[in-house]
């Protein structure tokens, strides 16, 4: 399997789709053929010459890249690249798009650039609306018969890379490293976390701020856990316990509170874009929406592990089709936008689908693949192809 949605692919059919279950496959999300790639970009970059001769240069500079930008670089340039070409260094030149390299230096006739501008080939026509003049496409022959001289002191602005491939920096991505416990440092804090900040307030040359007087504490207390101020009878009971674990004991009472379910399910809710009617123009209500909500209250009381969570409402239909209260996690995939009166059926169906694909990686996977939609990923390392592989579970 090369990809994250390979993982989920296989997932899925076993009826296990969780953060934990995900954890070993992540990182074949980066196994492709990134050793063909870089020898590809190897190969091509030798034809190009090294010292280019200043004649050819300065033909380059008056002629060609004038004549590149002015036609090319609006689609294929550093904001846009069609069908994965990008046109304004050499070294993009050679690796080239969909169809393989641009130019092919020493041999015009071979390069895919010149068969396109010349509108020899029927599926290639470029630029699409204005064709270049014979002397332009005579100029662009030349440029490569001379063997494509480039400035060779130009830096790119980022490296050459095929579309559709994942490449040897893209698997030293942050975010698909795996988890390391480090060494907490050594220090008087009470916690493991609170070493770590006084680790880092030390190196910066600052102090942690006093600690809570009792009142301050138990309000931060409720209004963290419960949304909520304490009564003034609440904070005197606290101010007044002066029993070894009064801390633990008043948090263990917060958490077992159905307030604290309602409190930390409107963020999951937010997250999952819920709502109680369709949005946009129609906006209707949505009488049968509050099921889910009571549902994510009921997994945050209960304390329901997070890997069960994700599973009921990836696939809660499959994993316990008769328990009402599993498969209502499911409505995860029906939170979106929906217009009752909406004549393009076919269009309100393709942005349902791009906002669950979405939705699903932003929540889940904790990455956000909408680039993806139109082109490989620019940061993330997501393909074009995964983007659309992941949609499929959810098309049916």
């Amino acid at each position: 399997m090369g990809s994250l949605v390979d993982a989920l692919q296989s997932a899925w059919a076993s009826g296990i789709v969780s953060a934990l279950s995900l954890k070993p496959r992540a990182t074949k999300f980066l196994a492709s053929t990134a050793l063909a790639l870089c020898l590809g970009v190897a190969t091509a970059r030798a034809a190009a010459p090294a010292t280019p001769d200043p004649a050819a240069l300065k033909f380059f500079e008056s002629e060609v890249r004038p004549l590149l930008s002015e036609n090319c670089y609006k689609c294929h340039g550093d904001k846009k690249q069609k069908g994965g070409l990008r046109l304004d260094h050499v070294s993009y030149q050679l690796t080239g798009g969909e169809r393989g390299p641009a130019i092919v230096p020493g041999k015009p006739d071979a390069s895919l650039i010149i068969k396109a501008v010349s509108r020899t080939d029927p599926d290639l026509k470029m630029p699409p609306e204005d064709p270049l003049s014979a002397g332009q496409v005579a100029i662009l022959k030349r440029w490569i018969a001379l063997g494509a001289p480039w400035p060779a002191g130009e830096a790119l602005a980022k490296p050459a890379r095929k579309p559709g491939v994942i490449t040897d920096e893209d698997r030293q991505w942050w975010a698909f490293q795996p988890v390391k416990r480090p060494t907490v440092p050594k220090n008087s804090a009470r916690h493991p976390v609170d070493a770590f900040l006084a680790a880092r307030l030390r190196k910066e040359g600052l102090t942690m701020s006093p600690a809570a007087g009792r009142t301050e504490w138990v309000r931060r207390a409720y209004f963290d856990l419960h949304g909520l101020p304490p009564t003034p009878e609440e904070i005197q009971a606290f101010v007044q316990d002066r029993k070894s674990g009064a801390e633990e004991r008043l948090i263990d009472r917060l958490l077992a509170s159905p307030r604290y379910g309602e409190r930390w399910a409107q963020h999951w809710l937010d997250l999952v874009r819920y709502a109680e009617s369709d949005g946009y123009r129609a906006d209707g209500y949505r009488s049968n929406a509050w099921p889910y909500r009571d549902y994510v209250i009921r997994s945050f009381n209960q304390n329901k592990p997070y890997d069960r969570f994700v599973k009921e409402q990836l696939a809660g239909d499959e994993l316990a089709p008769d328990d009402p209260d599993v498969v209502i996690g499911t409505a995860f995939l029906r939170h979106g936008i929906y217009e009752w009166n909406q004549r393009d059926v076919v269009g309100q169906w393709s942005g349902i689908l791009n906002e669950v694909t979405d939705v699903t990686s932003d929540v889940f996977l904790g990455l956000s693949m909408q680039c993806a939609r139109c082109h490989d990923h620019k940061f993330d390392p997501i393909l074009h192809k995964d983007y659309y592989r992941l949609q499929a579970f959810f098309s049916g």
